[in-house]
């Protein structure tokens, strides 16, 4: 509920604090005394529209400030966690602020933080319902009515409402999805062409890791033929053979092995030298073979070195497109494949999506013609106890309508014999109308012109509604608008009625109303030194009496007194209308 309200700077107030309670407050005062500014400066700090003429004459800003109590279940809650506002050390405590500045643009404040002002009106319509003569009137949109009619409905209808809305999502993505596929079909074609031409490229250069090594050496052997036969044919020679007259150098170490022998059977110091000359000779002898055997395989083959640089060429042009390395020529042939398989099993997820959007469409029309039957059923009794509410505050003969209406849709739900436009809260769209005269055609409540008949269609659905309607604070401007006598008195009950389940704020110049306020604020303007201010007052005791006495009859005498001393202990007597 709203505890307190500070103003400074807006309009004619200059500095104004405000502590209201729960139950029924009321702010009384001579007309033209600022009640209704008062009332634009709550609007104001929950979000409503900021004009530059708000700002009091000769300062930079205007500022207004609101401070709320919050229930521990409260819905705001998790509004606030999801914006990052919520106090943590003072969580049943919220705080808005909003500065506007000379040239109409403002700065918005929750608990501290700085917010957008669509943030701050998202906050401040689940805090305060305003109506009146004011735009923040929540009864005339349509989203309310349609959730204040499902409300009414009970949990059944809740209950019904959410399964629709859960099936709603599941088709919804189920259609983004399969239109998302359908429209990129062709490009989804292209890039499968592409896909499938470049892995069987890749798979039919059959390449390998190693073989681009192996084909490197390959290449270098044959280019380098003819020079590894007469090298390998001359070192032979040398080694095992000997040349130009020379001894072999295997036979010159096999000599020089034996004779170390010998000597070392003179000096076993020569043994080592001995066993190293003996193992020389024989790794030369072996090293010879292998040079042998190596130069007799080598035959020039023209053929064989083209076939290797083609294989190469191959080999390179894949490394061109795909990768630096056959590594990472491999590794990408793998990462196509994969794409590849992944669009092959689109074309399967097609035909599965296709199914599904079926039997969700079937699920969910068949839940909103449930749903839609259910509404119809609490339309019928809420027009019923809102009506019998409007007869209670004589509002003559005219007929509150709860109206459904479906919008054709040729890609909408099937639903009885049409297609209908769906969102999450179902087919229907619901506006309350009223037809305040005999042969008048029910309006909407939004083009109703009086503010107080407004007002007092509003007080009749929230005392319908008392039990479902969240909204913890109700400002009621002008509810009296135009009545009077057993009107006023019905009124004055409705309200207090109201009060009792949650915080009533009403700006009104009926007696009636004023003696049933659980606090009553009287609200002063004052002229001082060529400047206008603004003031409120807590009223008890005498002071109280003299109000309503000066409601009564504009006069203080002892009759107007008597009166409003008398209608004040009606007052206290007097149970609220049930």
């Amino acid at each position: 509920m709203l505890v307190e309200l500070h103003i400074r700077d807006f309009a004619v107030i200059d500095r104004l604090h405000i502590s209201f309670r729960p139950g029924l407050n009321v702010l009384t005062g001579e007309t033209g005394a600022g009640k209704s500014i008062v009332v634009d400066a709550l609007q104001t700090v929950l979000g409503g529209r900021a004009r530059s003429d708000l700002v009091r004459a000769g300062q930079e800003a205007a500022c207004v400030e609101a401070v709320f109590e919050l229930s521990p279940a409260s819905p705001i809650r998790a509004v606030l966690e999801e914006m990052h506002v919520l106090d943590e050390e003072d969580p049943n405590t919220l705080l808005l602020r909003r500065d506007v500045f000379g040239n109409g643009r403002s700065r918005c404040r929750i608990n501290g933080h700085p917010v957008t002002v669509a943030q701050l009106a998202a906050v401040g319509q689940q805090l305060v319902d305003i109506h009146g003569q004011h735009d923040h009137q929540s009864l005339t949109r349509a989203r309310t009515q349609l959730d204040l009619l499902d409300a009414f409905g009970g949990s059944r209808l809740l209950e019904l409402r959410e399964q629709f809305a859960d099936k709603w999502r599941r088709l919804s993505a189920a259609r983004r999805e399969l239109d998302q596929l359908m429209a990129n079909e062709r490009e989804r074609a292209r890039r499968i062409d592409l896909l499938r031409f470049q892995v069987d490229e890749i798979d039919a250069a059959a390449l390998s890791s190693e073989e681009e090594e192996e084909l490197e050496a390959r290449r270098r052997r044959l280019q380098n033929l003819e020079r590894l036969q007469s090298e390998t044919a001359r070192l032979y020679a040398a080694l095992h053979e000997g040349a130009d007259g020379a001894p072999a150098a295997a036979d010159v170490l096999a000599d020089g092995a034996h004779s170390v022998q010998a000597l070392a059977r003179l000096d076993p110091q020569l043994g080592e030298a001995a066993k190293l000359l003996e193992a020389a000779a024989v790794q030369v002898r072996e090293a010879a073979g292998l040079l042998r055997r190596y130069g007799d395989q080598l035959e020039a083959d023209p053929a064989a070195l083209e076939e290797v640089h083609q294989r190469l060429a191959v080999i390179g042009e894949m490394k061109r497109k795909y990768g630096a390395t056959v590594a990472e020529v491999l590794a990408f042939a793998d990462q196509l494949r994969a794409e590849l398989q992944t669009l092959l099993d689109g074309e399967t997820r097609t035909e599965q999506l296709s199914a599904d959007v079926v039997e969700l469409e079937r699920e969910a029309a068949a839940l909103a013609e449930r749903l839609s039957s259910a509404r119809q059923e609490a339309a019928a009794a809420l027009q019923r106890a809102v009506s019998a509410e409007l007869e209670g505050l004589y509002m003559g003969p005219g007929r509150f309508v709860v109206q459904l209406e479906r919008a054709p849709a040729e890609g909408g739900l099937s639903v009885g014999d049409g297609r209908w436009a769906a969102g999450e809260t179902g087919i229907d769209r619901v506006e309350f109308l009223l037809s305040a005269n005999p042969g008048e055609p029910p309006r909407p409540l939004a083009r109703i012109a009086s503010g107080g008949e407004l007002s007092r269609v509003a007080l009749a659905v929230k005392r319908v509604l008392a039990s479902v309607d969240s909204v913890p604070t109700l400002v009621f401007d002008e509810v009296d608008a135009g009545i009077g006598g057993r009107t006023a008195q019905a009124v004055a009950q409705r309200l207090r009625a109201v009060a009792a389940t949650r915080q009533v704020i009403s700006v009104t110049h009926l007696a009636q109303i004023a003696t049933v306020a659980d606090h009553h604020l009287l609200v002063v303007k004052t002229d001082h030194q060529q400047r206008t201010s603004v003031s409120v007052q807590p009223l008890e005791g005498q002071d109280r009496v003299e109000e309503i006495a000066r409601m009564l009859a504009g006069v203080l005498t002892e009759s107007t007194l008597d009166h409003a001393r008398e209608l004040l202990t009606l007052a206290k007597t007097t149970k609220p209308a049930s």
